[in-house]
């Protein structure tokens, strides 16, 4: 199995890509004509204008990218878990990593705290958002930001040590 995606996962993937371009798109055209617009009418406006209206066929769009997501994600987690199982000395890196990240992530859930006055407040009440997911999303936020800048300073670090190589 390994062979045949390194030999030609990636025309397989770009395949399945293209086909879920030309479903979605054929749902697109098709559902637009089938209601009776063009691809220039402004759908927004239209949808603004008369609440009722239905436009489901960008559905099938969105279901691909669930549908390619999932499947890309199952086969991530195969994968590593089939390398973790048969190689478990060469994945503690990885363990290591992965056992820092949701220290990380647990940390800034615990110092996050649920939002009680501002607009974000009057937008997690309306949004009817628990305390507990907002910690989360919180938490997520922040995470994100402080692997973004680690992940920048971690580029120009290697870039700089690379120069003396």
């Amino acid at each position: 199995m390994y062979k045949l995606l390194t030999k030609h996962g990636q025309l397989g993937a770009l395949l399945l890509g293209l086909l879920a371009i030309v479903i979605t798109m054929f749902s697109i055209t098709s559902g637009i004509k089938g209601a009776g617009y063009s691809t220039s009418d402004d759908l927004n406006a239209i949808l603004k204008s008369s609440p009722d209206q239905s436009f489901d066929f960008f559905n099938p769009g969105v279901y691909m990218v669930g549908i390619l997501l999932g499947a890309a994600l199952l086969l991530w987690a195969f994968f590593a878990l089939k390398g973790l199982i048969t190689n478990p000395k060469g994945s503690m890196k990885f363990i290591i990593g992965f056992a820092i990240l949701i220290a990380l992530l647990f940390a800034l859930y615990s110092m996050s705290e649920n939002e009680t006055t501002g607009k974000i407040a009057e937008l997690l009440q309306r949004e009817n958002v628990s305390e507990t997911t907002s910690k989360f999303i919180s938490a997520g936020v922040k995470g994100t930001v402080i692997l973004g800048i680690l992940t920048a300073a971690a580029m120009i670090l290697f870039e700089i040590r690379n120069l003396f190589k």
